[in-house]
């Protein structure tokens, strides 16, 4: 790719219908990626993965699509990349990821809500906005969908979101901390890099349950800044799926039809290929898959570390009438 032009196209300009953006908040580990596959399957929606990591690991790593495709070669990306940018070669892919990780961070959050950015920052900002709007745009015009599903999770990501010119609504997804942290301790593997020894981040304990926390907090108060939230618990999904996924497609503002969520049975739902940028690498996955909490934690979660998951978790544990035990 040539990585020699500095600035986004600029999408469809002048006036437009906005693109309406679900984005999924939350830890990871949390059932995020199989909620989202769930609702892109239904008509009318389209699940994009985390955008929020496409510059880094799709345009610049050339990691693999949902669809098993590098970027690259992926036919969804492609169009999406002519119709925003006029093709991917368009876009400076370090500008791009030095944009998107020096704006997206927790510790600038007071900038990104009140807008009182230093200059160098601003234009930093600007230009992801510009990339961002572009995109989404794109999308709509490539998959002709009225709802985009964003996985991006990140709390720093969904406050930039604000500033977008989309439809922003939330949907926190809450699971167990101490399920949360069983799961961050395992050892995953990264299948969308082509390398079979590169494995996905691990966090211990505090670092899991602290981060929970914060991004349950942050997900919340956007509440106060006019972006509607809903809350969702993984428990609640894994027994209702079905129920689960229409009631949120009913806060996106799409009211299920017949069939739309025909393909999510009570322990099992059929998904086909999505074309997600990054997430959990169960979005690879096709088929039938069973759906079914994963309760190891309550078994197989050393004894202290499900006592300091416990402690630290339980007043928030208590707003969200997890179990107290």
């Amino acid at each position: 790719m040539n990585h020699s032009s500095t600035s986004p196209a600029s999408g469809t300009g002048g006036a437009r219908n906005r693109p309406n953006i679900l984005m999924l908040g939350g830890f990871g580990r949390s059932g995020s990626t199989l909620l989202e596959r769930c609702l892109a399957e239904s008509r009318g929606v389209v699940g994009l993965g985390e955008v929020l990591h496409l510059w880094e690991r799709g345009l610049r790593d050339d990691e693999l699509c949902g669809c098993s495709l590098p970027f690259s070669q992926c036919p969804f990306w492609l169009d999406v990349g002519d119709r925003a940018y006029g093709g991917w070669d368009h876009v400076d892919v370090e500008q791009a990821v030095g944009d998107r990780t020096t704006v997206v961070r927790n510790k600038y959050l007071l900038e990104l809500i009140t807008g009182l950015t230093p200059a160098n920052r601003r234009v930093r900002r600007d230009r992801l906005l510009g990339r961002v709007n572009a995109l989404y745009d794109a999308v709509v015009e490539t998959s002709a969908a009225r709802l985009i599903v964003d996985s991006s999770k990140h709390p720093a990501y969904a406050y930039l979101l604000r500033r977008a010119a989309i439809n922003l609504k939330c949907v926190l997804v809450v699971r167990d901390p101490r399920g949360v942290a069983y799961s961050w301790s395992k050892v995953v593997t990264r299948p969308e890099t082509g390398s079979a020894g590169e494995i996905m981040p691990r966090y211990s304990t505090v670092s899991a349950v602290a981060n929970w926390t914060l991004y349950g907090v942050l997900f919340h108060a956007l509440s106060l800044f006019n972006v509607d939230v809903k809350t969702v618990h993984y428990e609640d999904f894994m027994a209702s799926p079905r129920q689960v996924v229409d009631d949120i497609l009913r806060f996106a503002g799409l009211e299920p039809g017949a069939g739309d969520t025909e393909h999510i049975q009570k322990s099992e739902v059929h998904l086909s290929a999505h074309h997600t940028v990054a997430g959990n690498p169960m979005r690879m996955r096709t088929g039938t898959l069973q759906i079914k909490a994963d309760s190891a934690w309550m078994v197989s979660m050393p004894p202290r570390d499900r006592r300091v998951a416990g402690i630290l978790s339980f007043p928030l544990r208590l707003a969200y009438g997890l179990r107290r035990n």
